[in-house]
């Protein structure tokens, strides 16, 4: 009894604090979430406030990144993605893309849309380029014993110059097939974001809206 008595209290000072820290850390977590929310509920009132477009331009993009947690963006485009539902979610999955895709505007600057930067033929230069890119760069792997044998060859010869070739040039090819790759990828969100944002993107009508919405049916 005695031995249970004591192994349980070497338990209890050694689980005890894990479990205090454990639970102060959920707290804090907790504190700080609640106040994180506040806080953006006091940033998407001033954003929505009409006092808002009376300050600068470089006011009202500060305004725009805080509340969406995003440098990318700007003010006008957070404008046009707030007259949407779920607005951060379409936020969150345009600025993954948002140097692939021109800004259309209207008159006043404000952003009305958007359309790609590039054609498709840009991104099939990109496709055939990764393709002829990883090829190559492969090619060491492919003929790996045959390689490395070269390798040796040019070393025994005294050629320094032409084994730092072997590996480097492959190297970069990699390295371009990869960028190749990637520009092919984000290419393909874009496409999937405009498609998507057209078919499922929900426009909210705004209060000015709905009231002449109100006056026209009581007319």
């Amino acid at each position: 009894m005695e031995i249970l008595l004591k192994i349980g209290g070497v338990l209890a000072v050694l689980v005890v604090p894990i479990i205090l820290a454990f639970l102060n850390n959920k707290l804090a977590h907790l504190k700080h979430s609640k106040e994180s929310k506040a806080e953006a509920l006091k940033l998407a009132l001033e954003f929505e406030s009409q006092e808002v477009e009376k300050r600068s331009a470089l006011y009202k993009d500060r305004l725009a990144k805080s509340l969406f947690n995003n440098d990318a963006l700007t003010y006008s485009e957070a404008k046009f993605f707030s007259q949407y539902e779920n607005a951060d979610l379409w936020i969150r999955e345009y600025v993954k893309i948002r140097g692939m895709l021109t800004r259309e505007r209207d008159d006043a600057g404000d952003v009305t849309g958007f359309k790609r930067k590039s054609h498709w033929y840009t991104a099939l230069f990109f496709f055939v380029g990764y393709f002829a890119s990883a090829f190559i760069g492969l090619i060491p792997f492919v003929i790996m014993n045959k390689y490395i044998a070269w390798i040796v060859n040019s070393y025994e010869k005294g050629m320094p110059l032409l084994i730092v070739l072997m590996i480097v040039v492959p190297t970069v090819f990699l390295v371009i097939g990869y960028y190749c790759l990637m520009y092919v990828e984000r290419y393909a969100s874009c496409g999937v974001f405009l498609n998507d944002f057209k078919k499922d993107a929900f426009k909210m009508q705004s209060t000015e809206e709905k009231n002449d919405s109100e006056i026209d049916a009581t007319a």
